[in-house]
């Protein structure tokens, strides 16, 4: 290129002293351009050699946990525009992890009511406070925050799938665990709790036996709910001043005349229970 160039400067120096044809200054100034579109494809190849280059490096766009490699140096790879590529290795994201559950219609239609109803602790579609617990584990203890709800309900299972995000910073979560998930059923409130030895069986109805100011044994009628620390939540039937039998039911009578012995309520070693399902962690 340096040639016809200097070739045409010199071609037009001519032309001014009408030493050379027109012809002849055409000439070289076609040779110039043909030069010049020669080393602009030549740079045009150096530019494509170095894509070429640069796609042999690859960066994953997440950072996570990388198994075993499936390809080892020296064999051939395929990939691009292909229909068939090459599986070099898989990375997971773990830091901060998902956890995926399902749960019913019911479930969906309390948590969107208690939403409309102003309820801050179940915001039904999205950031509602999740606590799960593993297989070796008796607690809840890990706890984290609903991102994601499916739009539509599965209708050969009657469920939607919902998903939360936790933290994984120690690295406790590996993607395929998994789990137990417990969600808030409704929002906070006050609730009597009884130990399960206190609650009597009458074919489908739940009671108690409580005492009367003169300690006479009644029954009463109870709505039970969940465990929490052991202790059985009851609903409805019992107001906060009853004198409910605990020990020695046996012997106790409805109608009959006891002596009672108030103690307070021990601690009990059970775990707290909640509807729950068996989700998978990815």
């Amino acid at each position: 290129m340096i040639f016809t160039e200097a070739d045409l400067a010199r071609g037009q120096q001519l032309m001014r002293e009408r030493t050379i044809s027109e012809q002849v200054f055409q000439q070289r100034a076609q040779a110039f351009r043909n030069a010049q579109a020669a080393v602009a494809a030549n740079e045009a190849m150096v530019r494509q050699a170095a894509l070429d280059l640069e796609f042999t490096e690859l960066r994953a766009p997440v950072s996570g946990r990388i198994g075993d490699r499936r390809v080892t140096p020296g064999n051939l790879v395929t990939g691009g525009t292909s229909f068939v590529t090459t599986l070099l290795a898989i990375i997971l994201s773990t830091d901060p992890i998902r956890l995926e559950f399902t749960f019913d219609e019911a479930s969906l239609l309390r948590y969107e009511r208690l939403t409309r109803d102003g309820q801050n602790d179940v915001t039904g579609r999205g950031n509602t406070t999740v606590k799960l617990k593993l297989i070796d584990e008796q607690d809840f203890t890990h706890v984290g925050r609903m991102d994601f709800m499916d739009n539509a309900i599965d209708r050969a299972t009657g469920t939607i799938r919902g998903r939360a995000l936790l933290s994984n910073a120690e690295g406790v979560f590996t993607p395929g665990m998994f789990a137990r998930v417990q969600v808030p059923a409704s929002a906070p409130y006050p609730a009597l709790l009884l130990p399960d030895a206190a609650i009597g069986t009458e074919q489908a109805r739940k009671y108690v036996l409580i005492l009367t100011p003169d300690n006479t044994a009644v029954q009463r009628y109870v709505v039970l709910g969940n465990i929490v620390d052991g202790l059985r939540v009851i609903k409805s039937g019992l107001n906060s001043d009853d004198r409910v039998i605990i020990n020695g039911l046996i012997q106790a009578r409805v109608g009959a005349k006891v002596a009672p012995q108030e103690v307070p309520i021990p601690p009990q070693a059970s775990a707290p229970e909640a509807k729950s399902e068996q989700p998978k962690i990815r």
